[in-house]
């Protein structure tokens, strides 16, 4: 198990608040992206709920050529003063709030000192821009995280629009998640986000709506065969064979999926 069913529970509840309260389409990455592209056909297959995610992250779009006040009036700027409302934090590029890890209750900052920190469940949230503006830093305070990918789901149209929560939701199509995955995981700096890069690579090749043969030629239109090829084949045994543990799925069936793209 990678999350405890607080965690993640904590972390849709978050997410359905912050999307009542924003009046354009929120675009949604990530893990929690993943799970609303494959839950479903997983669950068929399985029997199982995928596994969803802990933290939560956001896309925006920037144009590098917007003046400073329609910086400030866009949507990440507004959706991280709605997010700020909750009661998060900003730390460096993240937003961050305490909670029970066994009740999901929020922590207010004196109670969190008084827990040890077993006890303290963080959810951080993570807004994600297509481009850095120039004038963001002296906005904000701080850079977000950047990724280039992006720009395909927000000018070329590659998504889709799901009703989560009520709401219309853009989510990237399953080859720009598996793209933005590609992308992520060589930078894992902790073995959990790592396997659950791996986890999802696995889900989207194998649990999404659209055939693996397309999936591939999709993928390597946008990023190059031998990246792909060098990032999967870069995942130990050891590796897979956790995720295997983690979903409940044969460790040679993984390594099966994760070789159609290598």
């Amino acid at each position: 198990m990678l999350y405890q069913s607080t965690e993640t529970k904590t972390s849709q509840e978050q997410m359905q608040i912050i999307f009542d309260q924003l009046e354009s389409h929120a675009c949604l990455l990530g893990g929690w992206a993943v799970y609303y592209l494959v839950n479903q056909n997983y669950q068929r297959s399985t029997g199982r709920t995928y596994i969803g995610s802990r933290d939560i992250d956001l896309g925006f779009h920037i144009d590098i050529n917007w003046s400073q006040e329609q910086l400030k009036n866009s949507e990440f700027t507004t959706t991280i003063k709605v997010i700020e409302s909750m009661g998060f934090n900003s730390v460096s590029f993240r937003l961050v709030k305490d909670f029970d890890i066994d009740t999901g209750k929020e922590l207010m900052p004196e109670e969190s000192a008084k827990l040890p920190l077993y006890q303290i469940f963080q959810l951080y949230i993570d807004p994600i821009v297509d481009c850095i503006h120039p004038e963001i830093k002296n906005l904000l305070g701080f850079v977000p995280i950047d990724e280039p990918l992006l720009s395909l789901v927000f000018q070329e149209k590659m998504h889709k629009i799901q009703q989560l929560f009520g709401k219309n939701i853009i989510i990237p199509e399953p080859y720009v998640m598996l793209a933005m995955k590609v992308n992520s995981a060589p930078r894992r700096d902790k073995e959990h986000k790592l396997l659950k890069d791996i986890a999802d690579i696995y889900a989207l090749l194998w649990h999404s709506d659209t055939k693996i043969s397309m999936l591939k030629e999709q993928l390597f239109a946008i990023t190059p065969k031998e990246k792909v090829r060098k990032v999967v084949q870069g995942f130990s045994v050891g590796d897979i064979n956790k995720v295997a543990t983690i979903l409940g799925i044969d460790s040679q069936e993984i390594s099966r999926v994760l070789k159609e793209i290598t």
